[in-house]
């Protein structure tokens, strides 16, 4: 029974969660789509664009990642005086994030050029860049205050903004890629600005919620300053290795769209449809991976390592369905599903081949990113980070390149390579949570004893 109650918790949880995930995931969904329209190069340039941008956001992301551990075992063990304390903190670490993502962002065009990328696509990227470092510090302040949210499982809000969010996004998109309704005609740019006034719309949303609403009267969360440099310095701690994780494993997929730039136009088309669908489908045992890193680290708050063990356990089991679900998704409509992209002959064949790959994948990337999420609920990340590593930056990356340019298989080489990365990530990853759960409960054990 106690299984049974903890699937109901976290699915109850992960439900919003995972609509959150797939709402936001229809942003650059429908950016791509839109500007997809453009032409074959102009999608391309936006794909190295977006690329290049959401791989910054990445390593941002991976070291504010640790709000959520810090959160959440505070709620576990009732410590509502620690709120106030870790998003001040998060805060003031966050605005440092800003300054140096968004001169990343600006130079964005050397740094492409640089790559090796060519430099017609270079020029439809900057113009996107340029348009979305506006949103780069609400971006990182919604990371923040969606983290707090999440972690005191209260994931409402952020849907409901996210649906306004997604919404207006798509709206943007039209009028001011296409210049619609009296908006100017700003292409690519277009969808860069759409994007930054939104990410500003729902940072300033979320941060009203918490300061105005009842439910949150008693944090008080501007009434004095305290960020702490110990707050900070633990953020780090447990971000670094977090960051250094999804930096491995984005490098990997978000870089294997850089690589598809030495193969034309047409692979990066290709590619980039293939990944932005596989994108969306994550998005799913993300969400449930949120909500199971929550449970997680509550249990691990309040000392109770048979719930730590009951609840992972659980949130595996429910990413392996959903990612069943999606497989056969991706598997059996391919050809539907890129039409919505584009109508080109080759890019369309290529992409077809590459979205029923991203389907076989599926499985093991709903194991490895619960798997993972789990160990960072637990403020488990050093050594998921060096597995990450092996896996992706290692072992993954040089098989790849290894079918994709040296036997000559192309896009196709490379995606299978993904395959085997992700395998060797998630078994990685169970096995490090079962030796985590093993030695706590011995230690638990022990102690009892004495």
């Amino acid at each position: 029974m106690a299984v049974i109650s903890e699937l109901k918790k976290v699915s109850l949880l992960a439900l919003p969660m995972v609509v959150t995930q797939l709402l936001w995931m229809t942003m650059p969904i429908v950016d791509n789509m839109m500007v997809g329209h453009l032409g074959s190069e102009a999608l391309a340039g936006m794909a190295i664009a977006t690329t290049y941008y959401w791989l910054l956001q990445l390593v941002c992301l991976g070291i504010l990642s640790s709000i959520n551990p810090l959160v959440s075992h505070a709620f576990g063990r009732s410590q509502v005086h620690e709120f106030r304390k870790i998003v001040h903190s998060g805060l003031a670490l966050a605005g440092v994030l800003a300054i140096a993502m968004g001169g990343m962002v600006l130079s964005g065009n050397w740094v492409l050029l640089w790559l090796g990328q060519k430099p017609e696509l270079v020029g439809i990227a900057e113009r996107y860049l340029q348009a979305i470092f506006w949103g780069v510090p609400f971006h990182l302040a919604f990371i923040i205050f969606r983290q707090f949210c999440d972690s005191v499982e209260d994931p409402t809000p952020t849907i409901v903004l996210v649906v306004i969010g997604a919404s207006l996004n798509a709206f943007l998109d039209y009028a001011l890629i296409y210049g619609k309704w009296g908006f100017p005609a700003l292409g690519v740019a277009g969808a860069g600005f759409a994007t930054a006034f939104t990410q500003g719309l729902l940072c300033i949303g979320l941060v009203s919620y918490l300061s105005f609403s009842k439910k949150y009267r008693y944090l008080k969360l501007w009434e004095k300053s305290e960020i702490s440099r110990d707050r900070i310095r633990e953020i780090v701690k447990i971000g670094l290795p977090s960051s250094g994780a999804m930096l491995s494993e984005m490098i990997y997929f978000s870089g294997s769209t850089l690589i598809m730039g030495l193969l034309g136009t047409v692979a990066v088309a290709s590619h980039q449809i293939a990944l932005n669908v596989a994108s969306a489908t994550f998005m799913v045992p993300l969400g449930v991976s949120f909500a199971v890193s929550v449970r997680v680290g509550g249990f691990a708050g309040r000392g109770d390592w048979t719930g730590v063990q009951r609840a992972g356990k659980v949130g595996l089991f429910l990413a392996l369905g959903l990612a069943i679900f999606n497989a056969s998704f991706l598997l059996f409509f391919p050809e539907q599903i890129v039409k919505l992209y584009n109508s080109d002959p080759e890019i369309k064949g290529l992409a077809e081949k590459l979205v029923r790959i991203a389907g076989v994948f599926q499985i093991f990337d709903g194991l490895q990113v619960v798997g993972i999420y789990i160990l960072r609920g637990l403020k488990d990340t050093r050594i998921p980070f060096i597995n990450t590593l092996i896996s992706f930056g290692v072992l993954g990356m040089g098989i790849s390149i290894g079918l994709a340019f040296g036997l000559k298989q192309g896009p196709v080489g490379f995606w299978v390579g993904m395959i085997f990365a992700l395998a060797v990530a998630a078994g990685l990853h169970q096995l490090r949570f079962r030796k985590v759960i093993a030695n706590a409960l011995y230690l638990e054990k022990t102690e009892s004893k004495q």
